[in-house]
């Protein structure tokens, strides 16, 4: 009985010991969890990616060299001063005015010994140093619309293998200035000034109060171009919006060819007759922070360019920094297409909370047709287009802030799948663009009315 008792003891402290060590084993146990975070959408590319120097575009370069001006749209016979523009290096950037005008502007545009680019949109330089880089370690935050490029030295002590590098942005009212110092002197005129003495001859147009327009002075032969139109897949879609896009649920409308896919917080509606797509992430549309243009377009171009989406030659138009909106439009041999039949030719994406709430943009593709037989077109030159619209009773023409030529989309007449796309001018008014009749925008037009 003795060695009984000594026997239950030892057990009860054994037991006791390891109820003492797993209770701490449980208090003192933090388990591996891992992170959750928001899934990203599923991996697809609709397209090839884009670099942003292909994306961010000037609408027009122009050059003033000994009173004669010439200018171009065309990418490639601008190529010359990109490639050297990615030598430079800009310093010294300050402010000149803080109350810069039109007039003020137009008096910069016409001084000779100048390049100017312009652009459709505000470009923030950071975006801008993809092409033109900066040597600050911190890039300002300034955003401006026309870049002029002096080489003058007539009118201070500037070395001459200086530049001056002025960027303007008469909404903001401020005018920017920076330098830089070109390597090659002899290399900048003979390679880039003397590729463009064959561009073609232009015209300044001068408006009281209103800016300055640069207009070419011949008559321009283009091209009305046929394309295939196509839809992209909707599964590409879903797999480039939805984060988790198996289950996502179809709900069609086949009276209005419309097609809805929902989850829990998403929704994207698909037109099929107008080749349109909406997406609306309903979750993100409360509590916008707005953030910087620059962050603002580098961020909408990332997330396209994630999905490869750039499903033809789409150029950066427009930002929207109050609703926080990047606008990317479609282009055609360098031409924008600034008319459709269909839903859209833009690309519209809007941000917030950290990630796309809302993106419009076109369903279709375009393949070029070879065999097609494509027409020439002979337009009327820009000063021809002036004169017409100041003779119109119907347009205040000091109130025209641009004018270009644009394409019109259009479907081939008896053949579903073919689209045209015909050149004619525009003229932008209140932010749109409107496009002059098509007859009385050609070479032997017949009528005298404006769309």
């Amino acid at each position: 009985m003795k060695y009984l008792e000594q026997s239950k003891t030892v057990v009860l402290i054994i037991l006791v010991g390891l109820s003492i060590l797993l209770t701490f084993s449980i208090w003192s146990y933090h388990p591996n969890y891992e992170k959750v975070e928001k899934p990203e959408p599923a991996g697809v590319l609709m397209d090839k990616k884009r670099t942003l120097p292909e994306i961010i575009q000037p609408a027009r370069l122009l050059i003033h060299q000994e009173g004669d001006w010439r200018g171009t749209i065309d990418t490639e016979e601008m190529a010359p001063l990109f490639t050297e523009m990615k030598k430079w290096q800009l310093t010294d950037i300050s402010i000149v005015s803080s109350n810069f005008n039109l007039q003020k502007l137009n008096d910069q545009l016409l001084v000779d010994q100048r390049i100017v680019l312009q652009f459709d949109g505000e470009v923030p330089m950071p975006v801008f140093q993809s092409l033109l880089p900066v040597t600050s370690k911190k890039v300002p935050e300034i955003n401006f619309d026309q870049v002029i490029i002096s080489w003058s030295t007539e009118e201070s002590d500037i070395p001459k293998n200086e530049l001056t590098i002025l960027f303007s942005n008469v909404k903001q009212k401020q005018l920017y200035r920076g330098k830089v110092k070109v390597k090659n002197e002899d290399g900048f005129k003979n390679d880039v000034l003397g590729s463009f003495q064959d561009l073609a001859s232009y015209e300044p147009i001068q408006r009281d109060n209103a800016n300055t327009l640069f207009l070419p002075t011949q008559t321009q032969k283009l091209t009305q171009y046929k394309y295939l139109i196509s839809a992209i897949s909707i599964d590409d879609f879903k797999n480039a919006l939805f984060t988790m896009p198996g289950i996502v649920k179809m709900s069609p409308d086949l009276e209005a060819g419309i097609d809805k896919y929902t989850d829990d917080k998403s929704i994207m509606t698909i037109d099929k007759n107008r080749y349109l797509a909406t997406f609306v992430d309903a979750t993100a549309t409360e509590n916008q922070e707005n953030i910087q243009k620059s962050n603002l377009i580098a961020s909408t171009f990332n997330f396209i360019n994630l999905h490869g989406g750039w499903t033809g030659d789409y150029r950066y138009a427009n930002v929207d920094y109050n609703a926080q909106e990047v606008v990317y439009q479609l282009y055609i041999e360098n031409l924008p297409v600034l008319k459709t039949d269909l839903g859209t030719a833009k690309i519209e994406a809007f941000w917030g909370n950290g990630r796309i709430y809302r993106y419009i943009r076109p369903t279709y593709k375009l393949a070029y047709l070879p065999q097609e037989e494509n027409k020439e077109i002979k337009l009327i030159s820009g000063i021809d287009v002036v004169q017409k619209l100041m003779a119109s009773n119907e347009i205040d023409f000091n109130k025209i802030t641009a004018l270009r030529v644009g394409l019109t989309m259009k479907q081939d007449e008896g053949r579903s799948s073919i689209y045209l796309f015909e050149p004619t001018w525009f003229y932008r008014l209140d932010g749109v663009w409107y496009p002059i009749n098509p007859k009385d925008a050609q070479v032997g037009g017949d009528t005298d009315g404006l769309e």
